[in-house]
């Protein structure tokens, strides 16, 4: 098990070398004027789509083509080029078929065998290759879970795979004792520990008059998160509520890889119960996620891998700074919180990082904090940074 996560990690960090020399990085709409307009509209002229001057110039013939681009792959027909656009995009550049059948060579074959060897339907490691192997182990998993026996894969086959991967991967909980101490509050407890005051509190039928007592010996979950299979680039799918708030626990840190750049930064979390509150490390890690967004802090949303103890996690993260002052001590009242957020708690607790306050990182189901709804944005991000 070792060796294959190892194996795993490395060919991620090879496959990100490639990731971070493309060309297209940003979102692009009417009225850009740069290099990676003109990197766009080569594209669309190679898959036919645009027709016009590669002028790096977004005027009306590459927001025409883009439009007819994304009303051919069934997306939103917005004629600017978002994320979302963009990963098709680059799929389709790739030359990724979108159904695998045997004889056929591919990294897509590679990540339709990772998750059948995972599920015990592929005898042999992953090899790229569509062999009679693969043929057979993706007709008896058509066969097993009711579906038309083809032995090939399309996107009705890789669904399935992630439903039956998502039933069979499933968190569960272990309990350890742990003994009231002089001056232990739950809060504090939880702290210790890790873990929810909301977990502790349930699994000891706690309400919020309890009282502790020196010596009390109550019961600690601990939720155990297996590993998702996952491929090259691409992360584990992992809600966060039953999972991924466990993996990346409070006081956690961890690395922050861009998917559509490759570049990485370090980050700890500090906070947050509906998603991922977290703050840079150093000032240079903050000049790397300005860098990422563009140079200029923005709510937009990008697709993230979250590398945090031996894991990689499917994340989005918004690219603004919010809720506190860097120059004050964190946790006490003050005025003028950065994005916005006026007098109350500074929530800055990471001092000389060039940072004022934190920014959101979410992951599957997470909420956000205005109305503590799902962020269809954050959402497809994702879905982008898991492949699904």
């Amino acid at each position: 098990m070792v060796k294959r996560i190892t194996a795993l990690l490395v060919a991620f960090f090879v496959t990100f070398a490639t990731i971070a020399s493309a060309a297209i990085t940003m979102p692009l709409v009417y009225g850009n004027k740069n290099f990676q307009v003109a990197e766009l509209q080569t594209s669309l002229k190679t898959l036919g789509f645009y027709t016009g001057t590669i002028d790096g110039i977004f005027g009306y013939g590459t927001y025409t083509a883009v439009k007819k681009f994304q009303s051919s792959n069934n997306l939103e027909p917005t004629g600017n080029l978002d994320l979302t656009t963009l990963n098709v995009l680059n799929k389709i550049l790739a030359g990724e078929p979108k159904i695998l059948s045997i004889g056929m060579r591919h990294d897509r074959v590679s990540e339709l065998q990772t998750y059948l060897y995972a599920l015990g339907y592929l005898p042999v490691s992953p090899t790229g290759y569509f062999g009679t192997l693969t043929f057979d182990a993706v007709s008896r998993f058509q066969k097993d879970n009711g579906m038309t026996v083809t032995g090939r894969a399309d996107n009705t086959v890789f669904n399935k795979i992630f439903e039956v991967v998502d039933s069979k991967y499933v968190p569960y909980k272990v309990y350890n004792t742990y003994y009231v101490q002089s001056g232990d509050t739950l809060w504090s407890i939880s702290q210790k520990t890790g873990v929810t005051t909301q977990d502790i509190m349930s699994a000891n039928n706690f309400t919020s008059t309890t009282v502790l007592y020196i010596g009390q010996a109550i019961k600690i979950p601990k939720i155990i998160v297996p590993v998702k299979p996952s491929y090259g680039k691409y992360g584990e799918y992992l809600d966060w509520f039953s999972a991924a708030q466990y993996v990346f626990p409070i006081g956690s840190e961890a690395t922050v890889v861009d998917y559509f750049t490759g570049k990485s930064f370090k980050i700890k979390r500090t906070l947050g119960s509906g998603h991922a509150d977290v703050e840079t490390l150093t000032a240079q890690d903050t000049a790397i996620m300005k860098e990422i967004f563009g140079g200029s802090w923005t709510w937009d949303v990008r697709p993230i891998l979250v590398i945090v103890n031996g894991r990689k996690l499917a994340a989005s993260m918004s690219g603004m700074p919010h809720a506190g002052l860097d120059a004050y001590a964190g946790g006490v009242n003050v005025y003028n919180r950065s994005g916005g957020y006026g007098y109350g708690p500074n929530y800055d607790y990471i001092k000389g990082n060039n940072m004022d306050g934190h920014f959101d990182i979410h992951f599957v189901n997470s909420l956000r904090h205005k109305d503590w709804q799902i962020d269809a944005r954050h959402q497809a991000m994702i879905e982008i940074s898991a492949n699904r």
